[in-house]
């Protein structure tokens, strides 16, 4: 196949291999200038001003503990889908409330995957926030935790790869985007490294967008690229100061908008349109920002309808109280919780469910378990547009 003349604006060549060239970026810091336009700074300041936003209501919600469990499980479910996973968060939610699994000791792939998602996503947050900083042994620590007890035969986990990878086009007339040899990747990825160490040359929401377009042009692993790029982007968010936990999941950006995504990364590598690419990542930043903002709010106010409505020492009153707390739960949970019999748990559930608070998902006569409503309508809405 013949190699490609790319403009000189390209940040990168193609080399040639058969039976399609590899495509090798250049190391960062990116050669050619980038231009912030007034367009491309309006969209940096609402991004930023969305971030504020959500980092300034989470110190005030005295349930933080779950709503960052929660959102941070909607970033594992979304980041997991991206990658052809088909789970919702009522599996995930059930796997925590039962313990270990569903009784039988096995796990479905699909579920391991968003569950591995989910652990690495916190272990890269309390790396960060116990002063690590964001190097390459970090991120191949959490790629051993992406992979464990899901990687395909011959893959490499904790490890940069050893065999070529193809990207399949965004379109058909296009061919697959084939990533740089294992050869090159060490360096590039040293390079990406130091980068994000010396805080990049741009502003930090565009460095973000830099650094991500880098990462996935190298692909630096045989499988699991694309969750570990997407768990780069918070730990970066946090270290350098827009995110105190994580309150952001932008992996449901790119799940909605997966051709464009492919796309814009293409034409940087073919064309040098940094512009583009840059104003779409950071507008799926501000999006994911107004969005969780938005969501905590909505949680928060229905929290003061609760316990508006809600206010006496009954069981089930305390029960409607704490959903914020047990969004998912079963009777055992709320005996433990209240220190309460076995029959009067059961007598709350009803007077909860009854009000429509509360539904019971598994179908069964024993061992039930149940979905606060409002909540789970909260954290599993479309996004507003």
């Amino acid at each position: 196949m013949r190699i490609r003349d790319l403009p000189s604006e390209a940040p990168g060549h193609y080399r040639e291999s058969h039976p399609r060239p590899y495509y090798i970026p250049e190391k960062l810091p990116v050669s050619a200038p980038i231009e912030i336009d007034d367009d491309l700074t309006a969209t940096i300041s609402d991004a930023t001003f969305q971030l504020g936003r959500i980092d300034g209501i989470s110190p005030t919600v005295d349930f933080s503990p779950v709503l960052y469990t929660s959102l941070l499980r909607i970033e594992a479910v979304e980041t997991a889908e991206i990658e052809g996973a088909d789970v919702d968060m009522d599996e995930v939610y059930a796997y925590h409330t039962r313990g270990k699994s569903d009784g039988t000791g096995s796990v479905s792939r699909d579920l391991q995957e968003v569950l591995n998602a989910e652990q690495a996503l916190k272990d890269g947050f309390d790396a960060i926030k116990s002063g690590e900083s964001i190097s390459l042994a970090l991120l191949r620590s959490l790629h051993e935790t992406l992979l464990e007890g899901v990687r395909n035969e011959g893959e490499l986990i904790g490890e940069w790869r050893d065999s070529d990878v193809h990207i399949p086009a965004p379109r058909r007339s296009q061919s697959p985007f084939v990533p740089p040899p294992p050869s090159n990747v060490p360096e590039l990825m040293d390079s990406l490294e130091a980068y994000i160490q010396m805080g990049g040359e741009y502003h930090p929401l565009v460095d973000l967008a830099i650094t991500h377009y880098q990462f996935e042009t190298i692909h630096p692993c045989s499988d699991g690229n694309g969750r570990l790029g997407r768990i780069l982007i918070v730990l970066q968010l946090l270290k350098a100061g827009y995110l105190s936990d994580p309150y952001l999941y932008p992996s449901a950006y790119f799940n909605r908008n997966k051709q464009e995504y492919v796309e814009k990364m293409r034409a940087v590598s073919e064309e040098g349109n940094w512009r583009d690419w840059i104003a779409f990542f950071i507008e799926g930043i501000e999006e994911q920002a107004r969005d969780s903002y938005e969501r905590t709010f909505e949680l928060i106010e229905l929290r003061r309808e609760y316990e508006e409505q809600y206010q006496s020492q009954k069981t089930s009153h305390k029960l409607a109280r704490n959903l914020f707390e047990l969004p998912y739960f079963t009777a055992n949970d709320i005996t433990q919780r209240f220190n309460v019999s076995r029959q009067t748990a059961y007598n709350a559930i009803e007077e909860v469910e009854a009000d429509g608070l509360v539904v019971e998902v598994t179908g069964q006569q024993r061992n039930r378990e149940y979905r606060a409503v409002d909540i789970f309508d909260i954290l599993e809405r479309a996004p507003h547009r």
